[in-house]
């Protein structure tokens, strides 16, 4: 019998579907899929769920609307109730009159709740 791969699909589903939210403006379903207590690193900064829902939430959403995103490496780690997931990818688009060329990292922590994985931690780089 095959083994499943269930829990790491359903942690990437989590994080594509937090993406999706993201260039959607929709903060309902990325505040579901944030924990209570996670934390958004990103540049030099640490934001609260809270405040990245208020605040870099919205622009993050049209910088990634105006990328073209390509995952060259994704490694997911599944341990109980805990997941992390290492991503880099490229971004190529058109953003505040910029062409941008960029490879971002990105790291992300999950934490199983109930029926689903809710983001803890995820921090955000590129270069």
């Amino acid at each position: 019998m095959a083994q499943t791969n269930q829990p790491k699909t359903n942690v990437l589903m989590a994080l594509e579907d937090f993406k999706t939210a993201i260039i959607d403006n929709d903060s309902e379903t990325a505040s579901n899929l944030l924990a209570n207590d996670a934390l958004i690193l990103e540049g030099s900064g640490v934001e609260t769920k809270k405040e990245y829902l208020s605040h870099h939430f919205h622009s993050d959403g049209r910088f990634l609307k105006a990328m073209n995103r390509e995952i060259l490496t994704q490694k997911v780690t599944t341990e109980g109730a805990i997941a992390w997931v290492s991503t880099v990818s490229t971004m190529k688009g058109t953003y505040s009159e910029r062409e941008m060329d960029l490879t971002s990292l990105e790291l992300a922590v999950l934490r199983k709740d109930g029926d689903h994985w809710k983001i803890t931690a995820i921090h955000w780089s590129s270069r």
